[in-house]
């Protein structure tokens, strides 16, 4: 029960974290230094790295959520002066696989 429940709750907590991030406008955010790919890379790995400590299955179903929100919010961003780019989903699901990745090699070994 308490996998399930840390499990769920980094996955709502990534889910406000990079929509707030993501769907603000950009004028209202303050600078950040570095690649933005890399920024997208990091934030939707992290997110789904904060929903990797639970049952596999259920993880997947997780990772496939993140990976369609991100694609969601590339077509959001241009109604809110942001810019959607194809780049920025590429590197929104390769954060994700990164995060499976470590899940099945490093997490899912462990919470056994």
């Amino acid at each position: 029960m308490r996998k399930d429940l840390l499990q769920f709750a980094g996955f709502i907590v990534g889910f406000l974290i990079i929509s707030w991030s993501t769907l603000t406008p950009l004028d209202q955010l303050p600078p950040v230094p570095g690649s933005d790919k890399l920024h997208h890379v990091i934030g939707f790995g992290g997110w789904a790295l904060m929903s990797a400590f639970g049952p596999s299955r259920r993880f997947l179903v997780m990772a496939m959520a993140i990976v369609c929100w991100g694609g969601a919010i590339e077509l959001i961003q241009p109604s809110i002066n942001r810019y959607g780019e194809w780049a920025d989903f590429i590197a929104n699901s390769t954060g994700v696989l990164l995060a499976m990745a470590v899940h099945w090699w490093i997490i899912k070994p462990r919470l056994k």
